[in-house]
């Protein structure tokens, strides 16, 4: 076989093998539930239903799609979303499958990246293989939300490698790619911006002359998109409130290095929720991540001219931690999925070893054995892994062990134990939330919903208000209100409150749903219908309003309009009385039923 033609061959190979461990170690992970930020992201976010909610993607904050303020902006992210619910709507084994497909793609960049870098075939695909079985990574893979990580890995990568080959022969074709790719880095998350620090490390290590030139457009797009995000979003990374300073989140820091080298060895023991933590210098793992980062400075300063790829590996691992270092505040002292850029650095200096090894003929089988049995072993980790973001339940339950003071987690468990049907097991939970963060306005709110709905109106007034009272902008609160004083009789202040839950949310359907329901009492017939079509332009696939206007319409002898209605909750996975279907069924094909 010529020599071209079995390089090629080889490459197909890695490539092949690369996919199919993606699909072996991750094919559990695809029947999960969604979890956490799902719900906001994609459940119940009306964004991603249909494509007229793109421009509000590009122009709005993450959360702006349930009505919430943030200054998160990830518009691919959300625009990934979209694409999912055009095909699968709300199954979830689709998103996962994206997911899926998209840390595949990462670890078939990475392979790219390194044979492009280092022409070294072999060491690429030792890198290529643990990253995609990795244990720490399954955050990144097994969460919906947690996409936002392979997608910025996929583009950093990506605009790197044509860096490269721009360097090499600066076409047209390569600047547009690696300027595209840099920007749509950006709009995947914002650790992005790192890029740069990253291009001039490959100089710097390699000793290849840096040429500003070549490097501007990184520049011109970076001080452009923290001009951006300064004057529209007013931060560039999160809004956390600094109630700490520096040096008193420096210790955090330093742990969490610890950590996540104790995770890069030992990927035991992994969970959510680290949260935001204070720390003492005087913490052994302190000590630890002194003499860790420490190390790892002047290791990767002393190979610079004996190994420029140990080099290379120990500052990428140190820079791509910065932007989730904590040092400038974040929503968290560490978290694992925040390894999944970083941990690039740790299986090129694994992978060398490995490959170096494989090299020598006395050591080629052990190197090969020693090598299946780290993967198996991976493999073996992330698989079971992947169970824990299966269930919701299950994930807060065992989250809980690992994080016994957060409120964020008892919150999160009583809303799944709410939702599981569990009343009582969920106010448990919220007043739990409620005992370590006394302003947890969500839980009081929630416990005020279970009250009402189990007729206990006054109790849950009491505690909605209490919610009002620690956020002022909670619209579903007022919701909420609205339903108690409505099974009150108070009809006119339910709808007061309903207005206000509007108000401060123009996007929420089933507070837009219950004040038509409202206005066809007090036969305002003409206002209910506008609702019930402001909804459907909201959220085309809102079954209640269908519903309700099929039943208006029908009562009014439109019986086109009727079917149409009635035919699209159907169509919807929607439920209907068959009364009402078999009083609609004389007018099937007396009728014109075009939209």
């Amino acid at each position: 076989m010529p020599a071209k033609l079995f390089v090629k061959f080889k490459s197909f190979l890695f490539i092949i093998l690369i996919i199919l461990l993606g699909v072996v170690v991750y094919s559990n992970s695809l029947n999960g539930e969604f979890i956490w930020d799902d719900a906001g992201l994609v459940k119940n976010n009306l964004y991603i239903r249909n494509w007229s909610g793109v421009p509000g993607i590009f122009t709005k904050n993450i959360w702006a799609g349930i009505g919430e303020e943030s200054v998160v902006y990830r518009p691919l992210q959300m625009l990934t979303y979209t694409l999912d619910y055009s095909v699968w709507k709300l199954d979830v084994f689709g998103y996962h499958l994206t997911n899926l497909i998209l840390h595949i793609l990462a670890a078939l960049a990475l392979y790219w990246f390194i044979s492009v870098l280092l022409n070294r075939s072999l060491l690429a695909f030792f890198s290529s293989l643990m990253f995609i079985c990795f244990p720490a990574h399954v955050e990144a893979v097994a969460y919906i939300s947690g996409r936002a990580d392979s997608l910025v890995t996929i583009f950093i990568l990506i605009s790197f490698i044509f860096y490269l080959k721009f360097l090499q022969r600066k076409s047209t074709f390569t600047w547009v790619i690696m300027t595209l790719s840099f920007i749509l880095a950006l709009l995947s998350r914002e650790n992005a911006l790192i890029l740069p620090a990253l291009l001039s490390l490959y100089h710097y290590a390699f000793k290849k002359k840096l040429e500003l030139k070549s490097l501007a457009p990184f520049l011109v797009i970076t001080v452009g998109y923290i001009l951006f995000r300064l004057v529209f979003m007013t931060t560039i990374f999160y809004d956390i409130p600094a109630q700490s300073s520096l040096i008193q989140r420096l210790p955090g820091f330093l742990i969490a290095l610890t950590n996540y080298i104790r995770i890069l060895f030992l990927p035991f023991n992994l969970h959510m929720e680290y949260g935001n933590i204070l720390f003492s210098f005087l913490n052994f793992k302190v000590i630890f991540g002194l003499i860790i980062i420490s190390g790892l400075l002047f290791w990767g300063r002393r190979s610079k001219n004996s190994n420029p790829l140990i080099c290379f590996s120990i500052f990428w691992f140190l820079i791509a931690l910065l932007p989730v270092s904590n040092l400038y505040p974040i929503n968290s002292y560490m978290a694992e999925h925040w390894l999944y850029l970083p941990s690039i650095g740790f299986f090129l200096i694994l992978g060398e070893l490995f490959e170096r090894n494989y090299a020598k003929e006395k050591m080629k089988l052990i190197t090969l054995g020693l090598f299946i049995c780290l993967l198996s072993g991976y493999g073996y980790l992330t698989f079971k892994q992947n169970n824990y973001w299966g269930s919701e339940l299950y994930f807060f339950k065992r989250t809980l062990k690992y994080a016994p003071q957060s409120s964020k987690v008892y919150y999160n468990l009583g809303n799944a134990l709410y939702s599981a049907g569990d009343n009582l097991g969920g106010v448990g939970m919220y007043l739990k939330a409620i005992q370590l963060e006394p302003r947890c306005a969500g839980a009081y709110e929630n416990i005020g919903s279970i009250y009402i709905s189990l007729g206990r109106n006054e109790e849950g007034i009491k505690y909605c208000q209490k919610a009002l009272e620690i956020n002022p902008g909670l619209f579903s609160a007022y919701y909420n209100l609205g339903n108690a004083y409505y099974n009150l009789g108070q009809k006119d202040k339910a709808m007061e409150m309903i207005r206000q839950s509007i108000k401060l949310n123009p996007f929420y359907l089933e507070a837009y749903n219950n004040l038509a329901a409202g206005y066809v009492e007090k036969g305002k017939i003409k206002e209910a219908i506008d609702l019930w079509n402001q909804c459907l332009k909201i959220d085309p696939d809102f079954t209640a309003a269908h519903f309700n206007l099929a039943v208006f319409y029908f009562s009014n002898k439109d019986y086109a309009l009727a079917i149409k209605h009635c035919d699209r909750v159907i169509a919807l996975g929607g439920v209907v009385d068959k009364r009402f279907l078999e009083k609609l069924e004389p007018y099937r094909g007396r009728v014109s039923c075009k939209p």
